[in-house]
C-alpha cells in the first residue's frame, strides 16, 4: 500500500514523508512511525479522561448490562503503545457521547479508519 505525503484527521496528522504522526486531540504530540508498537479503538469512560493514562478506563463496544454504570458516557478513540510501552491516546470524539448514538457510529467509522492508516503503517516498517 502506497501512503499518500499527509493523511489528515481533525484529531491526528500522518506525515508519510516525515515519518511522523501528530496528534492533535489527545496525547498531543507529534511521534515518530518507527516507534509504533500496536493500536487498537476503544471506548473510555468519559468520567475517568484526563485523570488516568488515555485508554485504560474503558467501556465495551457492546451492549451494557441495565444499572452496572452510572455514567453510561464515554470517547472513542485509537490508542497505540510505542515500543517502550508508552501508551498514547487520540480522541476521536470531540464530545462525550453513548454506545449506538448517531455521534458514535460516526466517531467509530473515522477511529477505524485512523487504525488502518496506523496499521498500513506498521507493515510498511517491518
Amino acid at each position: 500500500m502506497i501512503l499518500p505525503d499527509t493523511i489528515r484527521f481533525d484529531s491526528v496528522i500522518f506525515d508519510h514523508q516525515n515519518q511522523t504522526f501528530e496528534i492533535l486531540n489527545g496525547s498531543v504530540g507529534v511521534y515518530p512511525y518507527k516507534e509504533i508498537e500496536r493500536v487498537a479503538v476503544l471506548n473510555e469512560n468519559a468520567k475517568y479522561r484526563g485523570k488516568r493514562p488515555p485508554f485504560t478506563a474503558l467501556l465495551p463496544g457492546a451492549g451494557l448490562p441495565a444499572g452496572i454504570f452510572s455514567h453510561p458516557y464515554m470517547y472513542v478513540g485509537v490508542k497505540v503503545v510505542l515500543k517502550e510501552e508508552t501508551i498514547l491516546g487520540i480522541y476521536v470524539s470531540k464530545q462525550k457521547t453513548m454506545l449506538n448514538t448517531d455521534q458514535y457510529v460516526r466517531d467509530r467509522k473515522i477511529a477505524n479508519e485512523i487504525e488502518q492508516v496506523f496499521k498500513a503503517i506498521m507493515r510498511l516498517q517491518k
